[in-house]
């Protein structure tokens, strides 16, 4: 063909042949570089998708001034404490917490000065307690623990801990607050077998007392 022999014939083939391989390959990788570039591009949407997925629950989950579980968190917790008691035949405690006069600080010292407040106090009764125990903040002044128990002392010993937690003043700007708190509780089961139950009884518990506190005060007055 065209004067050519075998092998030059040969020699183009292979170089037709070397040169279509080279095409296909170039075309392949340029594929692999875009399905690289598309992997990258899905990996740093499901990040972003997961990053904002974690925020949202932690809005949905947790008090945006402390921190701690909010309501629904904590019934939550209550609900798995209430079937791993009914299971192992266990208790827990739930201890519902209202400070006393914090309207007070709010109106003195403004809603900036409570909202501090808060926060160092939500600090202080997390580290009294212990790691499995949940502390939520349900609204406003009101907090709840829910706590694991062999017996009904150890309720004793956790309302000491919370006590000694808030008996040193807080640093707010350049003022030492002193500041105590209301505390009921209600212990699984003898208190009650549903979440609504055992709430309703320790808030009657701290409100008991709150009053009980308030007459104290009025009478010692007069």
């Amino acid at each position: 063909m065209f004067g050519m022999d075998n092998s030059e014939l040969a020699l183009i083939g292979q170089l037709a042949v070397s040169g279509a391989c080279l095409g296909a390959m170039g075309i392949f990788g340029g594929l692999l570089r875009h399905a690289r570039r598309r992997c990258r591009h899905l990996s740093e949407q499901l990040g972003q998708a997961c990053a904002l997925n974690e925020s949202l629950r932690r809005q949905a989950l947790y008090d945006g001034l402390t921190g701690l579980p909010n309501r629904l968190l904590l019934e939550e917790r209550i609900s798995s404490a209430l079937t791993r008691a009914e299971r192992e035949q266990g208790a827990f405690a739930l201890l519902f917490l209202d400070l006393d006069g914090f309207k007070t600080v709010n109106d003195r010292y403004g809603h900036a000065a409570g909202d501090l407040l808060l926060m160092q106090i939500a600090s202080r009764l997390s580290g009294s307690l212990r790691h499995a125990d949940t502390i939520a903040r349900i609204g406003g002044d009101e907090f709840v623990v829910l706590t694991e128990i062999v017996s009904a002392g150890d309720i004793g010993i956790i309302r000491d801990k919370l006590h000694q937690a808030l008996s040193q003043p807080f640093q707010i700007g350049a003022d030492a607050l002193c500041i105590s708190a209301s505390l009921g509780h209600a212990r699984y089961p003898d208190d009650g077998s549903s979440i609504d139950a055992l709430l309703a009884r320790a808030d009657q518990g701290m409100y008991h007392l709150k009053r009980q506190r308030q007459s104290a005060a009025i009478y010692a007055t007069q």
